[in-house]
């Protein structure tokens, strides 16, 4: 597939989204599905939750037009609408964590079965890390999405990153599906950049962490095993962090990890005083920092161990310095503290 074509495929999915959205938006406003304003809210209009819907429509009919499908290809893209699913239904009327868990770590399971495997020590302990990686990534995006434009910025970047990567080792499918979810989730910022009309919801943020970390598994480099694992983590490297501040945050004030609070890196950045569009600006600034990293390591333009170093002492460097930033606060707490309450995956 030439570059222009793979162009027009990123180009439509853009359109598309761009288009649903709004129609996605009038239907979830008409059937109340929707974020209602009130004290302590920053938004003053209600807010509907089914951007979600038009990012994994519009990411998986475009996708169709890429060559290359084989079944496991079929297969990944559908349990990524099982989790778009999922998603949405927990948008609508709340699902419990073990029930999201175990359709996560089934979804998970059909990847790996389709070859989005990580490739360190053989057999039954990479199947185990592999389904580990996908679900832990998965939720993390959906604790990311905490913040109007977070998630619908840092997701194309590490999309684009990840397209970078597979293109230069001529894996045009996977290349070409990361272009795809770049592209439609740069159409949905288009409505969720603040004030946002419009949120993404469970249904988007689920869909876009699983495909894009079944993305990052699938990449095949030149580089050896450790530095392909490598380059995979600090390709996504901000989820990963913000999943380990916020799990650490509510395990040290004795806090249920899926309830609901404001301790994540952008509510931390708050309270040092950043202004909101500078904190999503941080984040992107970071994001793109760390995924840059990861292709520079996977083309072996950077030696793995030395990268690994640097990245970890700026993790945990960034770790402590973010746990000493405020306390952990509740929903109830958070109104005051923040002008809103979390939503419910914060």
């Amino acid at each position: 597939m030439r570059p222009w074509q793979l162009t027009v495929v990123g180009v439509a999915a853009f359109s598309v989204v761009a288009m649903l959205v709004p129609l996605c938006r009038r239907i979830a406003l008409a059937r109340g599905l929707a974020d209602e304003p009130g004290p302590g809210k920053a938004h003053a209009d209600p807010t509907p939750y089914l951007g979600g819907v038009a990012i994994a429509f519009g990411a998986s009919a475009c996708s169709l037009f890429l060559p290359r499908w084989q079944a496991q290809g079929a297969a990944i893209l559908g349990a990524a609408l099982l989790l778009a699913t999922l998603g949405l239904v927990d948008d609508i009327r709340t699902v419990r964590p073990s029930v999201r868990l175990a359709v996560e770590a089934a979804a998970a399971a059909v990847a790996v079965a389709a070859g989005a495997r990580i490739q360190l020590f053989g057999a039954v302990p990479d199947i185990v890390l592999s389904i580990l990686w996908i679900v832990v990534i998965t939720n993390s995006f959906n604790l990311l999405d905490n913040m109007d434009g977070a998630v619908g910025s840092i997701a194309p970047t590490i999309a684009a990153a990840l397209a970078v990567t597979a293109l230069l080792h001529r894996q045009v499918l996977v290349g070409g599906l990361a272009i795809v979810v770049a592209s439609a989730c740069l159409g949905f910022l288009l409505y969720n950049w603040s004030p946002a009309s419009i949120f993404m919801g469970d249904a988007g943020s689920l869909f876009l962490g699983f495909l894009l970390a079944v993305i990052a598994l699938k990449l095949r480099t030149d580089a050896d095993r450790f530095a392909s694992a490598v380059a995979v983590v600090l390709l996504v490297g901000p989820a990963v962090f913000d999943t380990t501040l916020v799990t650490t945050s509510r395990v040290r004030a004795h806090k249920h990890i899926f309830i609901g609070g404001t301790d994540h890196t952008s509510h931390r950045l708050l309270l040092l005083g950043v202004p909101p569009s500078a904190v999503v600006g941080l984040l992107l600034a970071g994001t793109a920092a760390s995924a840059a990293l990861g292709v520079l390591v996977a083309r072996e333009m950077v030696p793995a161990l030395p990268a690994v170093i640097g990245a970890a002492v700026a993790f945990v460097t960034a770790l402590v310095l973010l746990l000493r930033v405020g306390t952990y606060l509740g929903a109830d707490e958070s109104r005051n503290a923040f002008g809103r309450a979390p939503t419910p995956d914060e």
